[in-house]
């Protein structure tokens, strides 16, 4: 993205709500500018990023686009849309209502976006948004961010500010919200936060080749190629966006929550027996413990936690596990995900502790390994719990900011802090 003040640099690409750039009332991609052409920026070419096979379209609409006919955007093909709520806190959509309502009623998937200014306040563009869906309901898209603005702020502002949008917002309606923006806007003007890379990227670019994102991101959801489509049902043009998959994709995506974290731990007796514990919360009526996707059982859960015991016929190391949370009607609702070595030694182990947040350590060390590190991508990690990261508890306590397969070095040293014992997982971060 550009700011305000560089962007008579550039060829401004205003999108298909009409809306002049001064006038605090922009809807999806109207401050967005030097993103939208298929030219390379500064001599570096683009990193393109495809879909992964086949596409779904859909649109997103603010008041500019006036009274729609939702009928015949449903007819013609398109599946779902985006609405907005507002610019910031003080300019309400005069339309969403009745859009809100008119998708809902042909069958058309819905997800609402808001134009978001981070010069204003924070907590009430996201009680804005919070009071206009309500708690999460399946088969609508999660909430949007759009984030094209940078207030005059610097980077890290903006970025604290989205996070704290975007944690109130999950906070209140249980899934993690969509973050629009694009390349060069987020790179530049948000400095590309690591932290937000659990949540799916609509990504704006205008250009009839694949879109260039921007870091962490390595695919995107859902992309605005154009703020010139012209749909059945609405007068004037309009922006059009792919969904990255197919319907019946695009359907999954909007029908539940991503499951919530599912803590868990274990403990090995003298005999060789597992006691596994687990602590499930409100909505699972049911949980599965799988090892390399074999159940091994289902711990009683009635008083909010349960356990289980259970003793392995072999000795392995570096074996998947997972507790699964299901709801009452089996959907998977909460999980949690590790690495267990099933064997009477020296045993490295992964749990799930929380959202994002594992611990991962050694069992059954000999006393003369004082400490143990981990290491990841290079970066010694600081346990949360004593703030060292040279562990003397033998395990540290990490939250994530990136997600995806992860590959871990769990060292162990002696008092003297030479290295005695190095351990390597790959953990498919959650």
């Amino acid at each position: 993205m550009i700011t305000r003040a560089v962007a008579a640099l550039f060829l401004i690409a205003v999108s298909g709500c009409g809306a002049d750039l001064d006038d605090e009332d922009n809807g999806a991609g109207d401050n967005l500018s030097g993103e939208h052409d298929d030219a390379e920026v500064e001599g570096t070419p683009r990193a393109r990023v495809c879909a992964d096979g086949a596409t779904t379209k859909g649109i997103d609409v603010s008041k500019w686009q006036g009274t729609i006919d939702w009928g015949k955007v449903k007819t013609a093909g398109y599946a779902y849309a985006f609405i907005r709520v507002s610019d910031g806190a003080n300019t309400k959509d005069a339309k969403f209502d009745a859009n809100w309502a008119g998708t809902k009623s042909v069958g058309i998937i819905r997800g609402a976006y808001q134009f978001f200014r981070p010069s204003q306040s924070v907590t009430a563009q996201a009680n804005l948004m919070i009071d206009k869906i309500g708690t999460y309901t399946p088969g609508d898209l999660p909430p949007v961010i759009d984030v094209e603005d940078d207030g005059g702020l610097s980077p890290s502002t903006v970025a604290s500010r989205v996070r704290q949008w975007v944690d109130q917002v999950k906070a209140a309606v249980g899934v993690e919200p969509i973050v629009y923006t694009g390349k060069y806007f987020w790179r530049d003007e948000v400095g590309s936060p690591a932290s937000f890379a659990p949540n799916p990227l609509w990504i704006a670019q205008y250009t009839s080749l694949c879109p260039d994102i921007p870091a962490p991101w390595a695919k995107w959801t859902f992309w605005q190629y154009t703020d010139a489509g012209s749909v059945p049902g609405i007068a004037g043009p309009v922006d059009t966006n792919r969904f990255n998959g197919t319907l019946a994709q695009l359907q999954a995506f909007a029908q539940s929550a991503p499951p919530r974290a599912l803590p868990f731990s274990w403990q090995r007796n003298a005999s060789g027996n597992y006691t596994f514990t687990v602590a499930p919360g409100a909505g699972v009526a049911k949980v599965e413990l799988r090892v390399e996707d074999f159940l091994i059982g289902a711990p009683t859960t009635s008083t909010g936690s349960g356990s289980l015991n259970y003793t392995f016929n072999v000795a392995t190391p570096n074996r998947v596990i997972e507790a699964r949370g299901l709801a009452a009607d089996g959907s998977l609702v909460a999980l949690g995900n590790g690495i267990i070595d099933s064997q009477a030694s020296t045993a490295a182990f992964v749990r799930q502790t929380g959202e994002h947040e594992y611990e991962m350590g050694l069992e059954r060390a000999p006393s003369s390994w004082a400490t143990v590190e981990v290491v990841v991508d290079g970066l010694t990690l600081t346990d949360l719990d004593t703030g060292a990261q040279r562990s003397p508890r033998k395990a540290v306590r990490y939250k994530f900011s990136g997600l995806g397969n992860r590959t871990l070095s769990i060292i162990a040293r002696n008092s003297a802090g030479t290295r005695v014992d190095t351990r390597t997982r790959t953990l498919n971060v959650r």
